[in-house]
């Protein structure tokens, strides 16, 4: 178990540092646009132009601490989720993958004909991705599940 969180922890990790890395570069910008306009032989007035990096740096900032509070959040729900499968597999150790779902995202599991929402099966599914991990760690490996295409289901029970 401790394997397939340290992992978990690391992909997570190595997630996060894409959007750092992003803003890095956006930072740079500003200092791209100023070395264009010594080139352009001060078409603006230095201030407005003062002005309109200083209002570009604030906002590339502001944006910035938003995409840090998403990462923080899906950094918890990701936390809540494996410690949801958890203790799942503790109470339900034959338990399936669909009932793992319907457990623990009741709303995407109320289809007429029993099955979970498709999304759960897509190769990016952070759900399906999770479950795996912990099904080769506890060597269930008749119960990993196989990036599929499901046609979506909208007859709600």
């Amino acid at each position: 178990m401790n394997k397939v969180t340290s992992k978990a922890k690391s992909t997570v990790i190595s997630i996060v540092k894409v959007p750092q890395t992003i803003g890095r570069t956006i930072l740079s910008v500003p200092e791209k646009i100023l070395k264009k306009s010594k080139e352009e032989k001060k078409v603006e007035p230095r201030q407005k132009f003062a002005d309109k990096l200083a209002f570009i740096c604030g906002e590339i900032i502001e944006e910035q601490k938003g995409r840090q509070i998403v990462r923080e959040s899906q950094l918890e729900c990701m936390r809540e989720i494996t410690n949801h499968l958890k203790m799942y597999l503790v109470e339900h150790p034959s338990a399936t993958y669909e009932e793992w779902i319907a457990a623990v995202h009741p709303d995407n599991a109320e289809y007429s004909d029993g099955r979970i929402d498709h999304r759960f099966y897509v190769e990016d599914s952070d759900h399906r991705i999770l479950w795996n991990k912990f099904m080769k760690e506890l060597e269930f490996f008749d119960s990993i599940i196989e990036v599929k295409s499901v046609d979506p289901s909208y007859n709600r029970t």
